[in-house]
C-alpha cells in the first residue's frame, strides 16, 4: 500500500510540473557567454516570445497564428497537451484503485484493475513528454555548440527543465502503479491456485491415497 501511494503521489507531481512547465515561457533562455555588458534578456517558450530590458520593462510576444510557428513548436505544443490529458486521466483513474480508498471496495480485482490502468495512462503521458523535452533539449544544446561565432545562443530554460523532471516522476510513478497492481493480483492468483484446507486432518484421513 505504501508504495502505491508513494506512486500515486509521484504521479500528481509530475502532472502538476508538467502543466507548470508547458504553459510558463522560460524554456530557451538567450545565452551571452556571462558577458555583462548585455542588457536585454530573451526567453521562448510554446507560447509567446518575451524580453526584458535593463529598465526590467517586460514586452511579450504571444504567437497567435498556428500556420505561422514552426513545427517544433506545434509538436511540443500538441505532445506535452496529450501528456497533460493522460496524465490527469491517470490520476483520475488512479486514485479509485489505490488501496488506502473505499472506491470499488465490492471488487479487489476491478480495484487492482483500475490501479493498474491508471499507471499505464500515467507511464504513456511520461513517455510523451519525455520524449518531446529531451528533443528539444537535444536541439538547444545542438545549435549551441554549433552557433559558435553568433552572438544570440540560446540555453536550456527553467520551464523545459522542469517539463523533464516532472516527466520523469509521471513515468516511474506509473510504473510504480503497475508494479503493485500485478503484484497483487499475482499474488491472489497464487492462493487461490492453492487453497487451504480448514481441516486437514478430515481430508488426510478421508484421502484415499494416505491409507
Amino acid at each position: 500500500m505504501a508504495l502505491q501511494l508513494v506512486g500515486y503521489i509521484l504521479s500528481i507531481t509530475g502532472l502538476c510540473g508538467l502543466i507548470i512547465g508547458t504553459f510558463t515561457n522560460e524554456w530557451e533562455i538567450l545565452g551571452h557567454d556571462n558577458d555583462k555588458t548585455v542588457v536585454l534578456e530573451r526567453y521562448k517558450g510554446l507560447w509567446m516570445d518575451c524580453s526584458v530590458d535593463s529598465s526590467s520593462h517586460l514586452s511579450c510576444t504571444t504567437y497567435t497564428s498556428l500556420l505561422h510557428q514552426t513545427f517544433k513548436i506545434r509538436m511540443g505544443r500538441a505532445i506535452m497537451i496529450t501528456s497533460i490529458v493522460f496524465s490527469s486521466l491517470a490520476a483520475l483513474v488512479a486514485i479509485s484503485g489505490l488501496r488506502c480508498t473505499r472506491f470499488l471496495e465490492e471488487s479487489k480485482k476491478s480495484k487492482d484493475g483500475a490501479a493498474f490502468l491508471g499507471g499505464i495512462l500515467s507511464v504513456c503521458g511520461g513517455l510523451l513528454s519525455l520524449g518531446i523535452t529531451s528533443w528539444f533539449i537535444y536541439g538547444i544544446v545542438y545549435d549551441f555548440f554549433q552557433n559558435d561565432t553568433g552572438k544570440e545562443r540560446y540555453v536550456v530554460g527553467r520551464s523545459l527543465i522542469g517539463a523533464f523532471i516532472a516527466s520523469v516522476l509521471c513515468l516511474f510513478g506509473g510504473i510504480l502503479l503497475c508494479a503493485c497492481s500485478v503484484t497483487h493480483l499475482l499474488s491472489k492468483k497464487m492462493i487461490s491456485k492453492h487453497p487451504v484446507s480448514r481441516n486437514p486432518e478430515k481430508t488426510m484421513f478421508n484421502d484415499p491415497e494416505t491409507i
